[in-house]
């Protein structure tokens, strides 16, 4: 995938701005707004990680050996991965499906949107935690091959699902304060459109 300014431009402005989760909002507009930065934020983070690990796995090739070498190396995979995914999202997010304004009820199906997109990332974050620590395990079996390589994969991966883990958490959490900011918005305007619809989320 191609690198584009905006791409760029989202390391230096992402984590910047203010979310202002505390302030009372009651338009679809503010919604939006926020929902945004947050998505900026999550991937401005996402972007400097993959970075480092990059660097990092860069640095190993010249003076890293062993334990070291292999988990930066594995760094440097994620960082190449990671960096892959943030463009994706970013493209997917301000260009594609949240672009369309739309009524309250298309903001409903974008929070669900990203809860089960959320969902998944947790799941996928536990699963790389759990495959780390048998990679981890498998170095000390006797007589196994490459010890230092499993060790250092082992490790690398624990340290990229718990970093993962702990970042789709707090963003699913901003995600929710985000919601239940508008909810009571939402469900006044979609009762004076249809009263009989129910607004779940």
């Amino acid at each position: 995938m191609a690198i584009h300014w905006h791409h760029v431009r989202l390391l230096f402005t992402g984590l910047q701005r203010p979310l202002k989760l505390r302030i009372e909002h009651d338009e679809l507009d503010d919604f939006d707004a926020r929902f945004y930065l947050i998505v900026r934020k999550h991937l401005a983070v996402l972007a400097w990680w993959s970075i480092i690990n990059f660097v990092a796995g860069v640095f190993a090739f010249f003076l890293a050996k062993g334990v070291l070498y292999y988990f930066l190396m594995m760094g440097l995979v994620w960082g190449i991965i990671n960096m892959s995914i943030t463009m994706v999202i970013f493209d997917h997010t301000f260009y594609r499906k949240f672009t369309r304004g739309g009524s309250a009820y298309d903001r409903v199906d974008a929070q669900k949107h990203v809860d089960r997109l959320m969902f998944l990332n947790i799941g996928i974050d536990t699963a790389y935690i759990f495959v780390g620590l048998w990679l981890r395990e498998h170095s000390f079996a006797v007589g196994v091959a490459y010890p230092d390589l499993w060790l250092g994969f082992g490790w690398s991966i624990i340290i990229q699902g718990l970093f993962l883990l702990t970042q789709d958490i707090l963003v699913t959490r901003l995600h929710h304060i985000n919601y239940e900011r508008a909810e009571p918005y939402f469900r006044e305007l979609l009762n004076q459109i249809s009263p009989k619809k129910e607004l779940n989320a």
